[in-house]
Formats: structure tokens, sequence, C-alpha cells
């Protein structure tokens, strides 16, 4: 058309393969639940499934194309594949290489009215202990006065 022009080239790989590994990512988090599945091509049927982590057997089903890690840990990271017959003849799949992490250390933010709460408790320890201090000196001089004879007590200026 008049007013199109072409678009940005695109690369596009196609798999031959006949079984493909899937998963949803290759990175998860301790605690996370790792999901496998094994397709075939044209999602053809398969049978006789077999998961492997690093080139051991981990489940074997006749028909079930998927293989679940409920509580993913560190043990569970590796290479996996899967192997199965399309018909009566068997393939296997490229290995995905999935990696189980401890999670991060959580950064705890505290709420602006919990800092805004500890800077006055601290803000009132300062002051309340300041008067206690300065409440206590001033008993102190009043009892050396009041035990000394030569001081007399007085209710105002009348008095003296």
């Amino acid at each position: 058309m008049d007013q199109t022009s072409l678009s940005d080239p695109v690369h596009l790989d196609v798999f031959s393969d006949w079984l493909l590994l899937q998963t949803s990512q290759l990175v998860f988090q301790e605690g996370d639940t790792i999901v496998l599945r094994c397709h075939s091509w044209k999602n053809n049927p398969l049978n006789k499934i077999t998961f492997y982590q690093n080139g051991n057997s981990k489940q074997f089903s006749h028909f079930n194309a998927n293989f679940s890690i409920p509580s993913a840990n560190r043990s569970h990271s590796g290479d996996y594949s899967c192997r199965g017959s399309v018909g009566r003849t068997p393939y296997s799949s490229k290995s995905v290489t999935i990696t189980v992490q401890s999670p991060a250390i959580p950064y705890i933010s505290l709420p602006w009215y919990q800092i805004t709460f500890f800077l006055m408790m601290g803000l009132l320890f300062a002051v309340d202990t300041g008067m206690y201090f300065s409440v206590g000196r001033d008993l102190q001089s009043s009892v050396e006065n009041w035990r000394n004879p030569k001081v007399r007590w007085c209710h105002g200026p009348q008095d003296k």
C-alpha cells in the first residue's frame, strides 16, 4: 500500500526436535514449585515418559507428561531432560538447566508512623531522664538546707 513500510526483520527459530522439555522459568527460589512438561512435536501422543536430572532418572510414567517438584531446594538445581516414545519410537529432549537459589534477604522497611513513634519515644525518654536528674538535684539541695539549722523556712517576703 502507499503509506506502509517494511517492518524490522525478525529472527525465527524453528524447532525440529520431537521432544521439548518446557518450564515456566529457568531460575527458581527455594520453596517454589517447579513444573516440567515433556511436550511432543505437533502434540503427538506421548507414552513411556521418563524425566532426568543430571542424567539420573527422577520419574517414570506411562502417560503423564508433567513432572512437579512441590518445594524446591538448592539440590534441585541441575540439567533436566525427558525421554518418551511417540508411537513406538523413543525420543529424548535437549537438556534445560534449572537453578534454585536461596531467597534474597528481604529488605524490611518501616512505615513512616513506626519511625515517628520510635523517634518520639526516644525524645520523651531523653526529656524524662533530664527531668529526673534535675528534680533529684533540687531535692538533694532542699534536704541539705533543711538539715542546716541556719536556714529558716518562710512563706513569703514579709516573714524575713
